[in-house]
């Protein structure tokens, strides 16, 4: 299975057992960790090989994996790449389990979402669409109203969507709002009650919530360990 992902510069892919240690890791994974090989990585743990800000989202998936036994799919969340920076990434995690059903390990892969040649090609009839989400992603944007604008059916439109952005209307919608939160989070002093209002959250425990499922950190535990970077 390794071998299969390798030729994928683009997907990380990796194999944990049931103490969240890398057993096998491809090298796409290996270059958007702190590591320089596979084998610095292997017997390690997320929290060893990323930055620890991101490290306890990664883990705190593992355990929903191995306590729970659920499939984690299409989850965005945030990943450094080769070049050091932050990207966006969809991730899919599965139980492996054992003869007798017992999970003993978890498989997962995670898509570069920034690197799209064709994305280009691709936008056609929504580019309207997606300048209004990347334009007033803090309104209650409703996806029924988007996908009129390119008189597209609903289904239509959240397939177009996808296939340009690797995202659903909503994933997208989320995408943005929690970039712009966290860059408020970083670079200002408001409150995070006021970021929720602006950033298109209902209230601050909405965007704690939401914030906390895709970085694993509060806001205020994010703004707090960026304030030195």
């Amino acid at each position: 299975m390794e071998t299969l992902f390798r030729s994928l510069p683009n997907v990380l892919f990796c194999i944990k057992d049931r103490d969240r240690r890398y057993v096998a890791a491809n090298d796409a994974l290996v270059n958007a960790t702190l590591k320089k090989t596979v084998s610095d990585v292997l017997g390690r743990r997320a929290i060893e090989v990323f930055p620890e800000m991101l490290a306890a989202g990664y883990e705190q998936q593992d355990d929903e994996v191995f306590e729970r036994g659920v499939n984690i799919e299409d989850r965005l969340e945030m990943i450094t790449r080769a070049d050091c920076d932050v990207g966006w990434f969809v991730t899919h995690k599965a139980p492996i389990h054992s003869r007798t059903g017992e999970v003993i390990a978890l498989a997962a892969i995670s898509r570069d979402l920034e690197i799209r040649a064709d994305e280009g090609q691709e936008l056609g009839a929504v580019k309207e669409a997606l300048d209004t989400l990347h334009r007033d992603y803090s309104k209650p944007l409703r996806i029924g109203e988007l996908a009129e604008q390119t008189k597209m059916s609903a289904s239509q439109f959240e397939r177009r969507i996808s296939k340009i952005t690797g995202l659903s209307p909503r994933q997208l919608l989320t995408k943005l709002r929690i970039d712009a939160a966290a860059k408020r989070l970083r670079e200002t002093d408001l409150s995070v009650g006021q970021i929720a209002i602006d950033t298109g959250f209902y209230d601050q425990a909405a965007l704690t919530r939401k914030f906390r499922e895709v970085t694993g950190l509060t806001p205020a535990r994010y703004r707090q360990a960026t304030s030195s970077l």
